[in-house]
Order: C-alpha cells, then sequence, then structure tokens
C-alpha cells in the first residue's frame, strides 16, 4: 500500500499538466459522466440504487465504476495518469489533499452555488475537513464517527450487560475479558491512528504539533503515549485476536462468525452486516478514555479539475447529498447523512433496521475532531499503522515502536 500512496504524486503531476477545459466551460448539465467509487459488493449496491434514483429523477446518464476500496487511490491515480480520470470521485477526507494539492480537483464549493445547496443544512465537521487553501474541494456525503460494534447474542450467552452510554476505558476492557471464552474473543481494534485518535485525544494527548501545519508527530509525549500503553495492555491480556487469528480473517469476518463479540469501526460496516444471516448486532459509544472524544469518518464527492462536464457533475453531487440522494444512502446503510434534516429522520434513525442504538453516531457529532488534512498524510498514516502494528501484534517495545514513528514519519511531515 505505502508504493501505491507514494505514487500518488507523481501520477497527479502528469495529469495536471494534461490539460482540461478552458475556464468558464463546464459543458452541459445533462452531459454523461463517470463516478467512481471505492465500495464492497453491500457497499456498491447502495449506490447503485443512488445513480438509478438520479435517472428516474430526471438526471443524465451516470456511469457508476465501483472498485474495491483498496484499490480505489490505485485505479484513481492511474486514471488521472492516463488521461481518463472519473468526472466525479468519492473520497476520504484523509486522503483527498495529494490530489488537491497538484490541482487535480475542482473546488466544487462554486459549482454547488450555482445548483442552490446550502450550505447551512450540513454538518460542519466535514465541511472543515473538505476545506484545503481555503476553499471546500469536495462535498462530503457523511459524518460518521468511530463505535464500538457489538453482537446481542454473544453478549446474552455470556450474561455480560449491554455496553452503555459513557462506559469507561475500564469498563470496556472489563467487558472484553469477560466475553472472551472458548473460541469467542472479547475485542478488536486495528493498528491504526484513525482508532487510536480517540482515546489519544480523550487522554489529553496528540497526534501531531499542529493540526493545520503539522511538522511532527507526538505519539511519544504523555497524553498519548498514556492512551497507546492502555491499548497495549488490553492487548496483554488475551482479549483480542492473535496475529494468526487476524491473518486468518479480518475483524469484520471474525465478528460475522460469532468469533470476535465487538470490534471497532464507523458507519461503513452496515450494508455487508445487514446481510449476514443470523447475525443480531448493534452499536455503542466508544469508551471514554479520560474525556470523550471521537474520529471523524467521512467521504465526499469530487470533481476532477479536467472534466469536460463539470456541469453536469455538480448536478450529480446536488442530488447525491440532497435530501433524496441522502436518504437512499442512509435506508441503505451505508452513510451517517451530512445533511442534517436527513441524519435525524427515520431513513437514518429508524429502530426497526439495524443498528437499532444509530443515534449514537449524532451523539458523537460534538465530540468529533479530523486528524490532519496534508498531502504527506496517507504516507504518515501508514508509517504510524505499520508501525503501531508491530507493538500490538509482535509485542515490540513501545518505546522502540514510537521511536521509529519519529524516524519515520516527522521527515514526510516536514516535506511539504
Amino acid at each position: 500500500m505505502r508504493l501505491i500512496i507514494l505514487a500518488i504524486p507523481v501520477l497527479l503531476v502528469l495529469s495536471a499538466c494534461a490539460g482540461g477545459p478552458a475556464a468558464g466551460d463546464d459543458g452541459d448539465a445533462t452531459a454523461p459522466i463517470t463516478v467512481q467509487v471505492g465500495a464492497d459488493p453491500e457497499q456498491a449496491a447502495v449506490y447503485r440504487s443512488l445513480v438509478t434514483a438520479y435517472r428516474e429523477a430526471g438526471g443524465g446518464e451516470v456511469e457508476l465504476v465501483t472498485v474495491a476500496r483498496d484499490d480505489h487511490l490505485t485505479r484513481l491515480s492511474t486514471a488521472f495518469a492516463s488521461g481518463d480520470a472519473p468526472d466525479v470521485f468519492l473520497i476520504n477526507y484523509r486522503e483527498y489533499a495529494p490530489f488537491a494539492r497538484r490541482g487535480a480537483v475542482r473546488p466544487i464549493g462554486p459549482l454547488l452555488e450555482r445548483e442552490r445547496v446550502d450550505m447551512a443544512g450540513y454538518y460542519e465537521e466535514p465541511l472543515r475537513a473538505f476545506t484545503y487553501d481555503g476553499a471546500l474541494q469536495c462535498m462530503p456525503q457523511n459524518i460518521s464517527s468511530l463505535v464500538v460494534y457489538w453482537n446481542r447474542g454473544l453478549f446474552e450467552q455470556a450474561r455480560v450487560p449491554p455496553p452503555r452510554a459513557g462506559w469507561s476505558w475500564d469498563e470496556f476492557v472489563a467487558t472484553a475479558r469477560a466475553l472472551t471464552t472458548g473460541g469467542v474473543k472479547g475485542v478488536g481494534i486495528d493498528a491504526s491512528i484513525t482508532r487510536m485518535a480517540p482515546f489519544i485525544w480523550g487522554s489529553g494527548g496528540d497526534i501531531v504539533d499542529d493540526d493545520e501545519a503539522p511538522t511532527r508527530t507526538t505519539l511519544h509525549e504523555p497524553g498519548a503515549r498514556a492512551a497507546l500503553d492502555a491499548v497495549v495492555d488490553l492487548m496483554g491480556t488475551g482479549a483480542t485476536p492473535n496475529k494468526e487469528q487476524l491473518a486468518a480473517q479480518g475483524l469484520p469476518e471474525q465478528f460475522m462468525t460469532g468469533k470476535l463479540a465487538m470490534f471497532l469501526s464507523s458507519r461503513v460496516e452496515v450494508p455487508e452486516l445487514r446481510e449476514q444471516r443470523g447475525l443480531d448486532f448493534d452499536v455503542a459509544a466508544l469508551p471514554v478514555m479520560g474525556e470523550p472524544a471521537s474520529v471523524l469518518h467521512s467521504d465526499a464527492y469530487c470533481v476532477a479539475s479536467g472534466s469536460e462536464n463539470a456541469a453536469a457533475a455538480a448536478r450529480f453531487v446536488a442530488y447525491a447529498v440532497g435530501r433524496q440522494g441522502q436518504t437512499i444512502t442512509a435506508l441503505g446503510g451505508r452513510t451517517v447523512p451530512s445533511l442534517r434534516s436527513v441524519a435525524t429522520s427515520p431513513a437514518f434513525l429508524s429502530p426497526a433496521r439495524e443498528p437499532a442504538s444509530s443515534q449514537v453516531f449524532l451523539d458523537a457529532i460534538p465530540h468529533l475532531r479530523h486528524t490532519p488534512v496534508t498531502p504527506s498524510w496517507p504516507e504518515v498514516e501508514d508509517v504510524i499503522g505499520t508501525q503501531l502494528e508491530r507493538a500490538f501484534a509482535d509485542g515490540v517495545p513501545l518505546d522502540e515502536v514510537l521511536a521509529e514513528i519519529q524516524e519515520q514519519a516527522d521527515p514526510l511531515l516536514r516535506d511539504r
């Protein structure tokens, strides 16, 4: 993955030099467009429903390109380098800055103004995350947060009470240990900064020295270090899957097959979990380590700067993030809507569809923060994840891991 990330800036230089339509020439608003999304099969079905509804509502023709999530950035980079970029693409805020820096993204704010999209109706945090160089680059479709997925049947089997709002880290660890029995592990946590960030922030620590213009990592400093120590201690209890178990099956798959009672993730898991026959699941708030905190998970629609059909692209994006479009993706389970009126509607909150406790996602919004938006962040995130994996799965001393993060990641942050 890291080689892919390192290749993005070079490929985007080629795309930026390739040229595009003249300024002000945005094409026909009904012209055919191509939209690329990274999605697993269950998520892809949600986007197909969205495109179908757009056509039926009188929108233009849309070719939907669905790519496996792990291949999405690679396909985008290759498409830009070859001069065949999609008109619209969906991307996470942690990954779009390299595209924006190289001029591959057309700022979407003015395009959506023409479509009369009222930004006041949307949650502010994802809009901030997709603002770069003073301009809204891409339009967010969701405002997910990190939550705890839990298997109701395994809780009942172990006679463990359901997670409660505001539960402490110690209660979380005790719950995970109580659920660990036979072939079941209590909890799974990926070794990534998006999983660690809420606990670091809640403990009074930071990931970097300056969120707006980071120059070095701060995971070795007291607040962050205390949070990471607590997670390492949890790994040492035996309540989490070991390296061999993780190599054989990912956390969502272990959860779906009854081998894992809890795991941490965003809303992205819901469509696939709903398809798992016999799985009774819900979501709970993150445990609190110090102060309540959570991390933003948000994707947005970007318009390629070289698109000859920017007007048609903007028309589709306006529909996708509008009330009807967001209702469709909310019903499909994929998103926590970024449009307030849909997020607070039965399309998202109805307890008749799992997870019954979707309000948990909205309750986390006041505590949301986002990781840095900077061109080198995908590489920095990759370094941090690789090194934390050594501490969590291989038992490498945390001091050694944190020193390696400083040595590898800090130069990337300074090389802006």
